[in-house]
């Protein structure tokens, strides 16, 4: 029976107000510099988020999405990984890349994702700071402090729609462009990560796309944590997110993102750094290399 309430999103602090953010949000850090610690650092996501942001819009196949990749790679090679570039293009020629970083050249079981691509036609600097750079961030700072080959990362492309809504033919370019790349090869599971750094942020699940098992995992993971479970809950309804390709080809996917529904700031010049919140970056983190132990060690308990 699933514990987390399914309407607690309804009462979730995921009002991104300026009082709001100021009442219950820590204050942004004064360190600018990456520092080296054993645990994963929501200060350093921080930077890695204001640093993706800086370049501007990261729409797909523009100048600034490819200073991204540089970024992403340099950093991921630093921290020991190797990396590989998928590049295609969508149906109307734009020309698409998703970037892999892995340990191992055998397939991982366990599969980490984001997407990095900015929505076009927002706004002129739109930083797209959540809606995007909060996944990539959290991302790369994983990697500093993951050392495990069964573990493969991967930043996808062309997640957004060209369109201002997304459709079954619009949008999740990336993520269906790798599962097709795969083939036969896909992972045991994936995590999603979509949107998880914001002030005051509301984490829910979609119910329609998570099954028992990644659910029941998930809800393991917030106890383990101590979470609350009004910032860490559950949506009644689904999503079109990156995992939805990979859920649909057999994989079992959980999407971390936050409720933001009536939200006054998706999509819009209020997705920027100031929304921004490393506590928020921190406890995304830390959900995330909670789950990774959870799976790995069912895993391992698995294997003959």
């Amino acid at each position: 029976m699933r514990r987390l309430l399914p309407f607690l999103f309804l009462f979730c602090g995921c009002d991104d107000s300026p009082q709001n953010a100021e009442s219950t949000a820590p204050q942004q850090p004064a360190a600018r510099e990456l520092v080296s610690t054993p645990e994963f650092n929501g200060e350093n996501a921080y930077i890695h988020c204001a640093a993706i942001c800086a370049l501007g819009p990261r729409y797909s196949g523009s100048p600034a999405y490819e200073q991204q990749l540089q970024y992403l790679e340099k950093h991921l090679h630093q921290y020991g990984w190797q990396t590989e570039r998928n590049s295609f293009s969508a149906p109307n020629g734009v020309k698409m890349c998703n970037l892999r970083a892995f340990r191992s050249t055998t397939p991982c079981p366990l599969l980490l994702s984001c997407h990095i691509d900015t929505k076009v036609n927002i706004a002129p600097g739109f930083e797209s700071a959540d809606d995007g750079a909060s996944g990539a961030a959290v991302l790369l700072e994983l990697a500093r402090t993951l050392c495990d080959d069964r573990v493969e990362l991967i930043f996808l492309d062309g997640e957004e729609a060209f369109a201002r809504n997304m459709s079954e033919t619009d949008g999740l370019y990336g993520s269906k462009h790798d599962v097709a790349r795969r083939g036969d090869q896909l992972p045991r599971w994936q995590i999603n990560l979509d949107m998880v750094g914001g002030r005051n942020k509301c984490i829910a699940i979609p119910v329609l796309d998570t099954s028992d098992y990644m659910y029941n995992h998930y809800a393991a993971a917030v106890r383990a944590l101590g979470y609350s479970e009004a910032s860490w809950t559950v949506w009644p309804g689904g999503y079109m997110d990156d995992h939805l390709p990979y859920l649909e080809a057999g994989v079992e996917s959980l999407n971390l993102i936050a409720a933001f529904s009536g939200s006054n700031w998706w999509h819009t010049p209020r997705d920027n750094m100031k929304r921004i919140c490393p506590h928020s970056l921190h406890e995304s983190g830390s959900m995330t290399r909670q789950l990774i132990s959870q799976l790995l060690s069912e895993g391992a308990s698995d294997a003959p």
